[in-house]
């Protein structure tokens, strides 16, 4: 299985609350992102040694409305 996927088109998702963009052969994730797994026919495996440009990361600040630590 390929480590990483490249968008074959521009976009964008929303994914469990969150909103992802993506450009067509610009946009690199890991195979596990959920953008891989949640559109999969956006995205092509690659082999070229690239590494992943939207890694997938805890949420830095709280959404408007949102408080940090309540879950």
């Amino acid at each position: 299985m390929a480590k990483y996927y490249i968008a074959t088109t521009s976009g964008s998702a929303s994914i469990d609350g969150k909103e992802y963009d993506f450009n067509m052969g610009i946009t690199r994730v890991a195979a596990d992102h959920p953008l891989v797994k949640a559109c999969p026919l956006y995205f092509e495996p690659i082999d070229d040694g690239s590494r992943a440009v939207v890694p997938d990361v805890e949420q830095a600040t709280a959404a408007p409305g949102e408080r940090r630590g309540d879950k």
